[in-house]
């Protein structure tokens, strides 16, 4: 389902490149922080358009690349549950994706974006509250695919350790 959210967000900013542009602008160059709450900050602010794409094409590389992870580590360990070793294995490019998730959102959008950009004080582009809640999506997940995988360790304890008591 974490795949499936991080792909359907890439593809639209992929097919709709407008849809996001705007509001990386915005947040780049502080376009809504109100002048006197945001006295100070003037000097983070980037207006230099060309680093402002970066930091778009960046965001949307990453969310592709994150889509493309979790797919991988999602479809690799469903088509080996019979193989536990193999399937813990295949998890590895979730763990990579969601990293790579928490990056964006956790870092770039809730660390750098809100407190270095100020977008926590920005009246137009203000989207802590979803990234936040990507943030808190995508770290579940990783707890849920470790909860699965533990259990699915101890499983195997438990077999080995009643296979080895019948033989003895």
């Amino acid at each position: 389902m974490t795949a499936a959210y991080y792909s359907l967000v890439a593809f639209d900013n992929i097919t709709n490149p407008q849809s996001n542009w705007a509001f990386i602008q915005g947040v780049l160059s502080g376009d809504g922080v109100n002048e006197a709450a945001g006295a100070g900050f003037e000097w983070h602010y980037i207006d230099n358009e060309t680093f402002q794409l970066i930091g778009y094409i960046t965001v949307i590389a990453c969310e592709t690349l994150t889509g493309i992870l979790l797919l991988i580590g999602g479809f690799t360990g469903l088509f080996r549950t019979r193989d536990d070793v193999a399937c813990a294995a295949a998890q590895k490019w979730t763990y990579y994706g969601g990293f790579l998730g928490l990056g964006v959102f956790f870092f770039g959008f809730l660390t750098v974006g809100g407190n270095w950009f100020i977008m926590y004080l920005n009246e137009t582009w203000n989207d802590m509250e979803p990234a936040f809640q990507n943030s808190v999506m995508t770290i579940t997940m990783l707890i849920l695919v470790t909860g699965v995988l533990v259990g699915s360790q101890v499983g195997s304890a438990l077999k080995d350790t009643e296979s080895a008591s019948e033989t003895a």
